[in-house]
């Protein structure tokens, strides 16, 4: 950075007249002028207006009052300043209202024909960082390096090893590796938070793998079981088959049976009729014919023949109907029968599917009750720490205020410390000045000569009284002066007392802030991880939603196939054959009412005409010895039919003999099925249970295949994530201070060394040199990183803080120079722009002309070089003065050239 042009306004001692100060023209500058007239104030103008900070606001980024010229509420400062061969500008102001401060700060790019392109971002802190990245140095690192701040030259030797890299890493431009590390340590971070919650996530699966590990086994074990169940089933079945054959030959017997047992009573009935018939004929036989009216009963005769075999008849197809009435009710009960029995092993099936889904589903619905209950624990806990995090954040904002007032109050003490060890020294040597003058006065009043202590020349006694006099005045005068900066310490020392209380204070509430930082962190990462779970959760809640909604339908379409089972068997039973068949019954029944046939009609006729028929015989036998001949005739023929019937009865009766044992068959068939039933329930009972069993252990296996494929996925979505979170780990390692950046620096050490030392050669008359250290032995042995600064003499090695005030000016001055080399040439560019401001008082007459050499050697690595000294033996030697002089309105600048 080198600066070209300067506006000052209400700055410190510059007052409300604008003063405009112009280093374009010039190489060598000297700012001279009195003690507090606004030399090292130009300077501070100058950081203050790019950086925000100035000598007396140092550690604060907001504008300080204290800044502003006495009586004034309005600051503003100007600079233009060159970088790379491009010229920018920077105006930054400063307003101090009744309400509150009002600051603005506006940076542009100067054309070579005048015209400012505005650069100015949204906030004053986008633009500050705008500006610090286009001069590529923090106030730090410039404050440490090419800026030699009045009484801080020590500033870069007095600080501590871990400081000094800190600021030569600034210096070399490091922080890009340390965002680039940060960036890449947030990428580690987030891909370890990945790594675990998929970790937890895949450890879950293992478990519940592990928890299902014997679905397999018993899986293989219920389809056995329901193998052999069918087995069994089928086994059943082919007994039905048997048994439904065996009733039907039953069934048949029965009709057998039945029919012999109708035959077997119509022939006793028959015999005995026979045998009433042969008594009346042997009555008739026996008795003699008495006188009877022959037509009528003959008329009676032909109208009962024609009457019994009209009932005959009847009876005849009425038998001929109940035998098609039998048949045809037996294949109406087979065929409805099997329909049935088919619709009904349908309709068994559809249950124990329908109830296998609704077991399914009721599982289904409790597994999704248990993962709803997951969701709203984890939702309840995700919204419990957004309000932890709430109120946290809230906290913070509180303690942020102490954080920043912390650092205020660390720099009040630390300026305090400085006021109070320069009061210390003043009244030290205010001190020594009263010892000295007790010394002179007790010399004069004792020495019996009048030789002058001062001068030796001879003196009389009233000179030697007016010594002692002007003596006790000058005494009493420090005397006065010592004990008003005795009262300015003891308020300096309650000032610092107050200042450590609040510090300790302060401290407190930092170390809190960072308590409830870290705590906030961590329940975000507790919250984040969470989110994770409950989005994974929600995915889970959404499957089984699903899930159940499918099982819900397969329900639904099974209850619609046993509905269309129902209708199906319905119109099966309404079939054509079968309505043929149930109109066949219908209309045999019918006709048999028709018939209006009773067998007792029957047989009153017959009886009837027996009897008449009796009546005619035995009138014609008492007339008609051939009619006799003939009732013998039947009679012997009625007898033979008796024998004939006989015989008929016992073939009957050895054919009956044979159904003896059909009750018992019929109980024995009776009992098999109710076993054959009570098998089919046990059997149907337990293949629901398996089919249930079944249904889970199925889920469950697809669930065992998922959570595999789950697991697969992660394992290598995890390799992949383990193998980019090493990677970010070696590159944040890499980019880190003990990686790259300790490489940069150590390379950078050597440079730093060199240059310091060509100068400091050059100082000390080539019998100083300085060395850094990065490395230091440890007693235990091993190393520690450090950047120790020692210094060899002519009287050896010697640490820093051994050296006089001049010696350590003369160090501090090179290495500073060195550094500032460094930083150019690690830039890319040539040296610019090096401030040094005071500092040269410690020197003696032979330490200055060394330093001016040197800077007249050096004047040609720098663009420009700022030098603010109120020595007349320096500020002469250079071609230009600033002179800088404080008048009641402000301080002035005026250029003078001294050829």
């Amino acid at each position: 950075m080198i600066p070209h042009q300067l506006h000052i306004k209400n700055f410190l001692s510059y007052g409300p007249d604008t003063q405009i100060i112009d280093f374009s023209n010039y190489h060598l500058i000297c700012l001279s002028g009195k003690n507090g007239h606004g030399k090292s104030a130009m300077l501070d103008a100058i950081t203050w207006a790019i950086w925000g900070q100035a000598r007396k606001s140092s550690g604060n980024s907001k504008p300080d009052a204290g800044l502003l010229h006495l009586g004034q509420k309005h600051m503003m400062v100007i600079l233009e300043f060159e970088v790379n061969g491009q010229y920018y500008r920077v105006r930054r102001e400063y307003l101090n209202t009744a309400s509150k401060p009002f600051a603005t700060l506006d940076f542009g790019v100067k054309s070579t024909d005048g015209k400012l392109t505005a650069l100015t971002d949204k906030t004053i802190k986008d633009t500050q960082e705008k500006i610090e990245r286009t001069i590529g140095i923090t106030y730090e690192s410039f404050t440490n390096s090419t800026f030699l701040r009045q009484g801080q030259s020590n500033e870069f030797s007095k600080k501590s090893p871990k400081e000094r890299k800190d600021i030569l890493a600034q210096i070399l431009q490091l922080q890009k590796f340390e965002d680039q590390k940060k960036i890449a340590q947030q990428h580690a971070r987030k891909l370890n938070q990945d790594f675990i919650i998929q970790s937890g996530i895949k450890e879950r699966i293992e478990e519940e793998l592990k928890s299902l590990a014997c679905v397999p086994e018993l899986a293989a074990i219920a389809n056995q079981k329901l193998t052999d169940n069918q087995t069994e089933r089928t086994i059943l079945a082919q007994e039905k088959i048997r048994l439904d054959i065996e009733f039907q030959n039953l069934n048949k017997l029965l009709n057998q049976q039945t029919v012999l047992t109708h035959q077997y009573h119509d022939t006793q009935a028959l015999i005995t009729k026979t045998k009433k018939e042969i008594e009346i004929i042997q009555e008739f036989l026996n008795k003699k014919s008495v006188g009877i009216n022959t037509a009528e009963l003959k008329e009676q005769e032909s109208f009962l023949l024609q009457e019994v075999h009209r009932l005959q008849l009847a009876h005849q197809k009425k038998l001929e109907l109940k035998e098609v009435y039998l048949s045809t009710k037996e294949q109406l009960n087979d065929s409805t029968t099997k329909i049935k029995l088919i619709y009904q092993q349908k309709r068994q099936l559809l249950d124990v599917e329908k109830t296998k889904h609704q077991e399914a589903l009721n599982y289904q619905i409790k597994q999704l009750a248990i993962e709803e209950k997951t969701a709203e624990i984890q939702q309840a806990e995700l919204v419990e720490i957004e309000e932890k995090i709430v109120i946290l954040k809230k906290s913070l904002e509180v303690l942020q205020d102490s954080k920043n007032n912390f650092f205020a109050t660390q720099q009040q003490t630390e300026n305090k410390k400085n006021e109070y060890q320069r009061l210390q020294a003043q009244t030290n040597q205010l001190t020594f000045q009263i010892k000295q003058i007790n010394h002179e006065q007790e010399e004069i009043c004792n020495k019996q000569n009048s030789a002058c202590m001062r001068c030796m020349q001879t003196i009389s006694m009233d000179q030697q009284q007016k010594i002692v006099h002007e003596l006790i005045k000058t005494r009493d005068d420090i005397k006065n002066e010592l004990s008003t900066l005795k009262n300015a310490i003891q308020i300096i020392e309650s000032e610092l007392i107050e200042l450590q209380k609040n510090e300790i204070k302060l401290t407190q509430d930092c170390q809190l802030f960072i308590q409830e930082e870290t705590k906030v962190q961590s329940y975000i990462n507790q919250y984040e991880k969470l989110k994770s779970q409950f989005i994974n959760q929600t995915v889970i809640i959404k499957n089984l939603h699903n899930q159940t909604q499918l099982l819900h339908n397969q329900i639904c379409l099974t209850e619609e196939n046993l509905t269309k089972i129902n209708q199906e068997e319905h119109l099966n039973l309404q079939s054509e054959y079968i309505q043929d068949l149930s109109k066949k019954l219908f209309l045999v029944e019918q006709e048999g009412k028709k018939l209006n046939f009773q067998i007792a009609d029957l047989q009153n006729a017959e009886q009837k005409l027996k009897e008449v028929s009796q009546l005619l015989a035995e009138h014609k036998a008492s007339t008609d010895t051939s009619a006799r001949n003939l009732k013998e005739q039947e009679l012997a023929h009625m007898q033979k039919n008796i024998l004939i019937a006989l015989q008929q009865i016992d073939s009957i009766t050895t054919n009956l003999n044979a159904f003896e044992n059909i009750d018992q068959i019929k109980q024995n068939l009776t009992m098999q099925e109710a076993n054959y039933i009570q098998k089919l329930q046990v059997l149907e009972s337990e293949q629901k249970a398996l089919l249930i069993e079944k249904g889970s252990l199925q889920q469950k296996e697809k669930k065992i295949i998922d959570l595999q494929h789950e697991k697969e996925a992660l394992e290598i979505n995890l390799k992949a994530v383990k193998q980019e979170l090493s990677d970010y780990q070696e590159i944040a390692k890499a980019l880190g201070k003990d990686g790259i950046q300790a490489l940069l620096i150590e390379q950078a050490i050597p440079e730093i060394e060199y240059e310091t030392n060509q100068i400091l050669s050059r100082l000390t008359n080539n019998q100083t040199q300085i060395f850094i250290e990065s490395l230091r032995d440890l007693k235990k042995g091993g190393s520690k990183e450090t950047l120790d600064i020692k210094i060899s003499d002519s009287f050896g090695l010697r640490d820093y803080e051994m050296f006089s005030g001049g010696e350590a000016f003369r160090i501090d001055f090179a290495l500073r120079i060195g550094i500032s080399k460094l930083l150019a040439r690690r830039a890319g560019t040539t040296l610019q722009t090096i401030f040094i401001d005071e500092g040269f008082g410690s020197q003696d007459e032979e330490g200055l002309q060394l330093i001016m050499d040197n800077l007249y050697k050096i004047q040609d690595d720098f663009a420009k070089i700022i030098i603010v000294s109120h020595l007349p033996e320096m500020k002469e030697q250079f071609p230009v003065q600033f002179i800088v002089e404080k008048k009641r309105c402000g301080s002035t600048v005026a250029v003078v050239h001294q050829g």
